[in-house]
């Protein structure tokens, strides 16, 4: 990037940032007019989609500020103030297309939130400069040296988050299986006492069949409560392991690509797609899985809940429980879900 300029209009008057020489993965700018100091632009991952690296995020100071932390005199800061600032900004696009602002909180290097004024200021450079390199020729080199820098950190972090969103699947699935047992358990109880209620009618047993926080009647409703709501929430708890699996293959898949130095050529055959499948069974102890039934599953997050939440009710009645899969076939999902199971076994295995 050429030691390009530009002049950003602010609150606190014009500011003046000149663009340094292309690093590795950034630019930095110098200030002047209404502001002295740095801002650092590098490219970033888009906020919903960490495998792409579409974004860019300007922060204050002459360092990537989620990397490394700059000294406080080499923060920027107004022309007639000594008080340097934090912060950064990230510039993206939505699936529509339109461009989207993150701001971190600014804060002074004493941690002192600024005025509206200076802090509209600071968010005006932030967002110039980050407006500025994204329409420079050089964005692409600057995103692609962020995914090589990133990739890394971002692959440890997603291993990291399927592993717990499985296990509190996992956890959820456990909860909503012993809900039915628990469930047949309150209501045989609550049936006693109206009995001894109806046999002797008794202020005592009345009050033992009322609606309180720890009555029979409140145990029942929790536990009508609970299996829906641990299974709905289970599905989700899928839902984001297998997002969370998809961003890291595809990152995989971004970092091969680049080693080969080739894109996928345009004749060779198209990896199978995985779809959701539900897989309906009974999990025992040990890891094994008794599989009754498979089924593919609506690609709607919403409707493929409510799906869930039918099959679930369904298998309660056989002591069953129905998860959902990821694959490429029925049979590769029923594979999956023994594999998922002996894997979830291990973990919690004492």
């Amino acid at each position: 990037m050429n030691r390009d300029s530009l002049t950003i209009e602010t609150p606190a008057g014009p500011v003046h940032a000149t663009a340094g020489p292309l690093q590795d993965d950034a630019v930095v700018f110098e200030l002047g007019g209404a502001m002295r100091g740095q801002v650092h632009v590098t490219g970033t991952h888009h906020p919903q989609h960490w495998d792409r690296f579409t974004a860019v995020r300007a922060c204050l100071g002459p360092v990537n500020s989620f990397r490394a932390t700059a000294p406080d005199e080499a923060l920027p800061r107004l022309a007639r103030s000594r008080t340097g600032y934090r912060g950064s900004l990230t510039l993206y696009r939505d699936d529509l297309d339109y461009p989207q602002v993150t701001v971190y909180p600014m804060e002074s290097a004493a941690g002192h939130t600024p005025s509206q004024k200076t802090a509209a200021t600071l968010t005006a450079v932030l967002r110039g400069c980050t407006e500025h390199v994204t329409q420079h020729e050089d964005v692409f080199a600057i995103l692609e040296g962020a995914r090589h820098r990133d990739t890394p950190a971002l692959l440890r972090f997603l291993a990291w988050s399927v592993a717990h969103h499985q296990a509190e699947a996992a956890r959820l699935e456990g909860e909503a299986r012993t809900a039915l047992p628990a469930l047949r358990a309150a209501v045989a109880a609550w049936w006693t006492a109206a009995r001894w209620f109806i046999a002797c009618p008794h202020p005592v047993l009345l009050l033992v069949l009322a609606d309180y926080p720890g009555s029979l009647s409140r145990a029942v409703a929790v536990e009508q409560w609970r299996g829906p709501y641990c299974r709905t929430v289970a599905a989700r708890e899928h839902e984001y392991a297998r997002r969370a699996q998809a961003e890291a293959d595809s990152l995989r898949a971004q970092a091969r690509a680049r080693s080969r130095g080739r894109r996928p050529t345009p004749g060779s055959a198209a990896p199978q797609v995985e779809r959701p499948y539900f897989v309906v069974g009974q999990w025992k102890g040990g890891g094994e899985v008794d599989v009754w039934h498979v089924e593919e599953a609506p690609a709607d997050p919403d409707v493929r809940a409510d799906a869930h939440e039918q099959h679930a009710s369904d298998a309660e009645t056989a002591f069953g429980s129905v998860n959902v899969v990821y694959a490429t076939s029925p049979q590769a999902a029923a594979d999956q879900a023994r594999r998922e199971a002996r894997q979830t076994s291990e973990r919690i295995r004492p």
